[in-house]
This record gives C-alpha cells, structure tokens and sequence, in this order.
C-alpha cells in the first residue's frame, strides 16, 4: 500500500508540474534481461543499470564498485586477488570449491569459476543486476541475481582510444582498445588491454614496512564480429588474464593464543589488536584464459542461439594462515580447472502477444584444489580433491499479453548437476525443479507495478577435508522462494524516474562457509532462515545541469532452525533465532552530480558519493559486529567529446572499517582475524578517444 501510494503521489505531481516536452528528461535505459531489447521500467525485475557513460563517470572498474551503487549488494575483497564475498539480499558468497550467489556473465558468457568474479572490468558498454532468482534464464548459481556485463562491440568505423591514471599507492593503470573493420564491413574486430602495476598503501610493520597489498595486472581481450548477413552473427571472444598481488593480509581482532598439547595450558601473547602483523608476506595469483563463441541465426519465426566457452584458471597463494607475529600456521593453496560450457536456446520475436524463450545448457569442469598447512614449522598431510563438475538444465521463459495492460510471465528451470570427488570416491546427483511467476500491470505509461514469486537454487557438493578436521565430508543442496512485489514509475515529465521493491525470502539449508587451521575449507548448512527487506532507487533531473540518484536497501533475518554440525564449536542455542550474517541491514547511497558548460565542447562535471553501510553482523552468533560508518567519494572532470581528464579521491574522510571478519571460535584459530579497508586514495586519469 505505501509503494502504491507513493507511486501515485509520484504521477500525480509529473502530470501538475510537468515542464515542456522540449526540456531535457532522464536517459531512457534500455536492457536485454530477458533476451530482447526492453525499457528498464518495462521489466518486472528489481534491476540496477548502469550505462557506459556511468560506469566511466562512476569509475566502475571492478563488482565492488558496482556492489557500492546497489541497493542490497554487498562485496569484499578480503583473501588474496580473484578471492571476494559477494552478498545479495543475504545469500551469500561460498567460497574455496564452493559456487557464487549470482550468476556472473560477460557478453554472455558465464565466469565457470567464483575467482573470476574479482576480474577487472574494462571497455564496458553497460551493467545490469537482476535482484532475486533467475535460474529460469540465466542459469546455475542464479539463487541470488544475476549481474551482466556487456562489453563494447566492434565498430564498422576505425576507432582508437587509452586510458591511463595514477593514485596514491604507486597505483599506475593503462587501458587501450582498437576497433574497426578487418575484413570488409561483414567482419569487424576490436581489441583491448588492461595494464595495472600497485605499490601498495597497507603496510606490514613487522616485515620492516613491506607493502602488502601489491598488485601486478594484465588482461587482453581480442573480439571478431562476422556478419555476412541480415540473418547470421558471429561473436568470436578471447581473453586472457594475469594477476599476482599480495594475500593473507588479515589482522588480529583479538588477543590470540598457541593451543599446545596437554599438560600445557595456551599461551595467551597480548599484541595490538587490528594491526597487520602477519610474520611472513602473503602471494597469490590467477591466471586465467577464455575462449568463446556466440553465434545468432534469425529462423524468421524464432532466434537460435549458441554460446559455448572453454575457461582454464590456474591460481595459488602462499599465505600466513594465523595472520600472527609468530610462525604458528602457514597455508599453501593451488587451484587449477578447466570448463567447457554450452547453451543453446530459442527466442521468440518481440512484436507479438506470446513471447517466449527456451534453451538448455550443459557444464562441464574438472577442478583440482590443495591446500596444505604448516603447523608450529610441522607439515600437515594437505587437504586436497581432484572434483568432475556436470551440471545439465532445461529452461524457458513464457511471457503473455493479457490484455493491452496486463502481462504474465510463468518460467521455469530444471537442473541435474552432479558433482563427484575423485579423490574420496564419491559422487552424487542433485536434481530441483525451479519455477518463476510474475504478474505485471501498467496502470499509465508512467507507472508499473509487478508481484513474483519465484524459486531458486544452489547444488551441494564436497569438502575439501583434511586430517584432523572435524568438518564433515559433504553439504547438502540450498533453495530458497523468494516473493516479491515492486513498483516502476516517473514523473516531472521525463525528471524523475523511481523504483521500489520489497521481498521474502524462504530459506532451507542456506550454505554458510567457514575453514579451520588444518586448512579446510567447508560449507555447511543452515536448516532455516528468512530474510524480508525491500530497495528503493530514484534518479532525478530538477535541473539541466544537476543530476541526483539515491538507493537504499534494508534487510531484516532470522535464523528459525539450525542443529549442531561436526566442525562448528558454537553451540545451536548460540545461532538460533540471530540474523544472518554478512550483510549490512541498512545500505544507502546518494550521488550528486553537477555539469557545468566552459563552453561550446567542454564541460566540467562534478560528482560526490556518499555511501552508508549500516551495522553488519559478522557471525552466526551475532557477536562480532561493524558498527555503521560513511564512504565518500568525490571526483572533478573536465570532458568533450574526445577526451577527459579527471581528478578523484575514494574514501575522501578515510574512514576505517572491517571489510571482512572470521571470530576465532568458529574457526579454531589462534586469533579472531579482520580484513583491513584500503586508506583514502586520490589520483588523476585521462583518457581519449580517436
């Protein structure tokens, strides 16, 4: 009832206050979240979208960018490079050989891997997160959203263009592309890069100041359009990555202990709490190649589609585990895997009443994962498993016309994905049926209002175990039903754009990840929780020159049943009835932007964020907290249409604050340990295009 009034008293002051049709509006954003070009207001989705020109004048090089202007996404990085936890709307991140809450896709194309979700985003023509489940059309591990980036086409015109900036850090980044004909106008080719090389701000005062956050980058991406004709595309994608960066850069949160055999009492060390102190410096890397095909046939009555890709990752760290001055327990991790993927499905065409998607997909990954630890200097036989990864799924989509007003959506996806550890012998298969609904009604152009309900999920799997663990060897499979009612609306003719949802979330054995010092990574399951919350994002233009864009997300959870597991020291009557963890329960962002003419072709474009992220609980007990704190950040750009030159600061205040945390109790190490935020970084870019 509050979304429908709002919305109404949202009409009823465009249509008083209305300005004259000639004056500038909002830009109209257009997205292809169900496989055909559609308004933004016309989907029944809570979606965030971001255009090229926001995600270069936002400066979205990375998710963690994109998760700081969406309502209930949360990331972090908080391990090594490639290693991340991603939230949204409380489902969260499972990490080590554990699967993403979102399916992540590039062009199409989906990272088969959770470590590539951290890759660095370049050359991007436009963003969209889809809140709530969307395995219907965009496959595993959709239980949460789903998050697509297009990257620029190539262009039947020779086109040429860098980047290159410097920040604080010895943070040094170069970006290029090059893009034309190469055959003719049927075939089309463009080409970029992304170089970064950072010194690092955090520093390790025990290792006689080293820089821990350091980071080396390469990637490359080269793409083929050929188009011999009105009816065929073919997209051919290339990329490679290479990373190397520090890891393992936790701090104590607490006084830490060295449990020693009995008769020995612990030996409690009182050191600084919150201060990098590790006793050795951290390595990781990742490196990554992809190849992948996508190719469109018009069959006149339909659209048939195939994508296939093959993805090799490689990836390793060499951290200290303890995160302590002392040499107590170190950790070597080596992750390799290779993916073949294909899709095939059929779209209808967009001018009818019935319109209509179908497809299936099919996935297959061979990963190898080792993890071995170094305790008190003695080596610990290594957990390692050799995983076989198949996962087979049927969807469609039904979209019907039930009047000029009226649209209803029935969708469905049904997955078998079978996971069998080659190392333990074991192997199982977990089959779901997940079906989707909307109802979406246009009262007048200006205002839609959708409900849904729809089911999401994510498979179980293995433990990677080692000797000594208490965790137990496998997890079972989570799914979730979401229900979701939400309005789309604008006013002040054209001025202002608005959008509310809220949701409930049915939660059965949500998976949770947790580790242990004998270096297990494992997931395990909360019988059930739920989650309620709702975002609200408005964009508005009062003036010419002024641009103003405001989202907030909430959430409220309980933990309802949870039963003592093997591995979790925390007693259930600790768990039960807290909230879940991981994500802030209030989030808010307010983005103002101001352009100013100094000219016929040159303007200057101011832009302040401030970012809130309220109270966050990190653990199952809802002890360890972060407190709620500020983001800001402000950057100053002169732009024509070649060219900009821009001058930032992130984190403008400096604010401190805990990316990630782990509490000692759940995890039996010596200490609780936090992950530092990055300190204020201010720098300078320009780029231009030709």
């Amino acid at each position: 009832m509050l979304s429908i009034t709002l919305s109404a008293a949202v009409v009823a002051a465009g249509g008083a206050l209305a300005p004259a049709a000639q004056e500038p509006a909002i830009d109209e954003i257009v997205v292809t979240s169900r496989y055909r070009a559609e308004k933004l207001s016309d989907v029944p989705d809570s979606i965030t979208a971001f255009t090229a020109d926001e995600v270069e004048r936002y400066r979205i090089e990375r998710i963690n960018r994109v998760a700081s202007l969406t309502p209930n996404l949360r990331f972090s990085d908080d391990q090594e490079v490639g290693v991340g936890t991603l939230v949204i709307r409380g489902v969260r991140q499972n990490r080590g050989t554990g699967q993403p809450p979102v399916s992540f896709r590039i062009d199409g194309v989906s990272a088969t891997n959770n470590l590539l979700t951290t890759q660095e985003l370049f050359d991007i023509e436009s963003i969209d997160v889809l809140r709530g489940p969307q395995g219907a059309l965009y496959g595993r591990n959709a239980i949460g959203g789903a998050v697509l980036v297009a990257t620029r086409r190539p262009t039947p015109e020779p086109e040429f263009g860098f980047r290159i900036a410097a920040a604080q850090g010895e943070d040094y980044v170069l970006n290029g592309h090059a893009s034309g004909p190469v055959a003719g106008e049927s075939l089309l080719g463009r080409f970029t890069f992304r170089l970064q090389d950072r010194e690092g701000q955090l520093r390790n005062a025990y290792l006689g100041d080293a820089y821990v956050d350091y980071k080396e980058s390469a990637a490359f991406r080269g793409r083929l359009l050929y188009t011999p004709n009105d009816r065929l595309s073919v997209d051919l994608r290339a990329h490679s990555l290479d990373q190397d960066g520090g890891s393992g850069y936790f701090m104590p949160g607490s006084d830490f202990f060295l449990p020693l055999p009995p008769p020995n009492a612990p030996i409690v060390v009182d050191v600084p709490e919150y201060e990098i102190q590790s006793n050795r410096l951290g390595e990781s890397f990742v490196e990554s190649k992809e190849v992948a095909a996508k190719i469109d046939y018009d069959l006149g009555w339909a659209t048939l589609t195939s994508v296939t890709s093959f993805t090799d990752v490689d990836s390793g760290n060499d951290q200290d585990l303890d995160q302590t001055l002392v040499e107590a327990i170190d950790i070597v991790v080596v992750d390799r895997s290779e993916t073949v993927a294909q899709e095939l499905r059929l779209v209808s065409p967009d001018d009818v009443a019935l319109r209509w998607v179908a497809g299936v997909q099919y996935f297959s990954q061979e990963r190898f994962r080792s993890l071995a630890t170094t305790f008190l200097g003695t080596p610990v036989p290594p957990a390692a498993q050799d995983l076989e990864l198949e996962d087979l799924a049927v969807f469609g989509s039904l979209s019907y016309d039930l009047s000029d007003a009226l649209e209803l959506t029935l969708a469905f996806r049904w997955d078998e994905e079978t996971p069998e550890d080659l190392t333990q012998g074991r192997s199982r298969a977990f089959t779901e049926f997940q079906p989707k609904a909307s109802l979406a009604y246009r009262f007048d152009e200006r205002l839609l209002a959708y409900v849904t309900a729809g089911k999401g999920f994510r498979a179980g799997g293995f433990n990677n175990v080692a000797p000594g663990s208490s965790f137990q060897p496998g997890f079972e499979r989570e799914s979730l039903i979401s229900y979701e009612a939400g309005i789309k609306t604008s006013g002040l003719g054209g001025r202002l754009r608005a959008g509310m949802s809220l949701f409930f979330i049915d939660y059965t054995d949500q998976q949770f990840f947790l580790f242990d010092q004998t270096g297990t990574q494992a997931n395990i399951n909360i019988g059930k929780s739920e989650i309620a919350g709702g975002e609200l994002e408005l964009t508005a233009r009062p003036a010419d020159s002024l641009l103003l864009s405001l989202g907030i997300g909430f959430t409220d959870s309980e933990i309802v049943e949870y039963e003592d597991i093997p591995g979790v020291l925390v007693p259930a009557s600790e768990i039960v009835g807290r909230k879940v963890p991981g994500a802030p329960v209030l989030s808010a962002s307010l983005a103002v932007q101001h352009s100013a003419s100094l000219g016929s072709s040159t303007d200057l474009v101011t832009r302040l964020d401030v970012e809130h992220r309220g109270k966050t609980y990190w653990t199952l007990d809802n002890v360890d907290t972060q407190p709620a704190y500020e983001l800001v950040n402000l950057s100053v750009a002169l732009e024509t249409g070649r060219w900009a030159l821009r001058a930032f600061a992130d984190n403008l205040l400096d604010e401190d604050y805990i990316e990630w945390f782990f509490g000692a109790r759940f995890i039996g190490l010596p200490a609780d340990i936090a992950w530092p935020s990055r300190p204020r970084q201010a720098g300078i870019e320009f780029s231009m295009a030709f």
